[in-house]
């Protein structure tokens, strides 16, 4: 059990590295441009992942033992405080740390019931376990607002805590489905990476571009992305060109959806689930 532990960890920071490593990210960090940041690069993010092990895994076996969510809450704290001890402040996975801390949980209690992963599954899984917890969690006194609960009340978009309590609408709708599309219409990684990502934007109410741009800046990206798409987004001819100039008018505009960066994240993280899951031929023993 404990190799499964840290197989799913290492999945999982693979997950964020893919990310991360991946070019023409609209005012998104990528190896050859900062995007929309000026306090972060792409070493920063290559910092926090390293700072970032084991945490997955201890949230796959907190979900393996069956235990609560608030086990899970204490985990992510610590996991906060670790990347920000690493980035000297920077904020570069907090939503992942949520978003992906609560689908390993899942991943552990799926396998602790069922003996196996079905990833297209965690995040019915985590709404009927946790849904509610995770609501309550961010009314508590005495928590800090986050830029998502700012957003929320001023303009009524549902942010990442909304988004997991029903079980992931748009990662398990969108994102994870596009990226599968796109592999299976002959994408490379890059090609199809970078398609669910946009099509993740063009479908995410991405509180991220809303703190920083307002609605006008969530609809203008929303409309960027969509025109993108419309011209054969990956799939026409040009589509690096074109991917860079969108790359400079996000960043012209200083915006950065980073809520669907997160969902790409987690999406490679579940497709990786997914391929683990045909590897195990047989349900592991539980040491218990």
């Amino acid at each position: 059990m404990k190799q499964l532990m840290l197989q799913i960890d290492a999945l999982a920071c693979d997950a964020l590295r893919q990310e991360v490593m991946l070019e023409n990210k609209p005012g998104l960090v990528c190896p050859s441009r900062n995007g929309s940041h000026a306090d972060m690069n792409c070493a920063t993010f290559q910092t926090s992942v390293d700072a970032l092990q084991g945490y997955f895994g201890a949230c796959f076996k907190t979900g393996l033992d069956g235990k609560e969510f608030r086990d899970l809450q204490r985990l992510g704290v610590v996991a906060e405080k670790a990347m920000f001890s690493a980035t000297l402040g920077v904020n570069t996975h907090k939503g992942a740390i949520f978003l992906m801390g609560l689908l390993a949980g899942a991943a552990g209690a799926q396998y602790r019931e069922h003996g196996c992963l079905e990833p297209m599954r965690l995040g019915r899984l985590v709404a009927a376990k946790w849904g509610v917890n995770i609501l309550l969690a961010g009314v508590q006194p005495g928590v800090q607002p986050t830029h998502g609960r700012h957003v929320k009340n001023a303009f009524g978009l549902p942010g990442a805590r909304e988004q997991a309590a029903q079980g992931f609408p748009v990662l398990f709708a969108t994102t994870v489905p596009q990226l599968r599309w796109a592999l299976s219409e002959g994408a490379n990684k890059e090609q199809a990476n970078l398609h669910a990502l946009v099509c993740t934007m063009a479908k995410l109410p991405d509180t991220n571009l809303a703190h920083r741009g307002g609605l006008k800046g969530l609809q203008w990206a929303q409309r960027r992305v969509e025109q993108f798409l419309a011209g054969g987004g990956v799939f026409a001819p040009a589509w690096r060109r074109n991917a860079v100039a969108m790359c400079s008018e996000f960043e012209s505009r200083w915006l950065s959806p980073g809520g669907s960066a997160d969902l790409l994240s987690a999406a490679l993280f579940v497709q990786s689930l997914a391929v683990l899951n045909t590897k195990l031929s047989q349900p592991v023993e539980f040491n218990r």
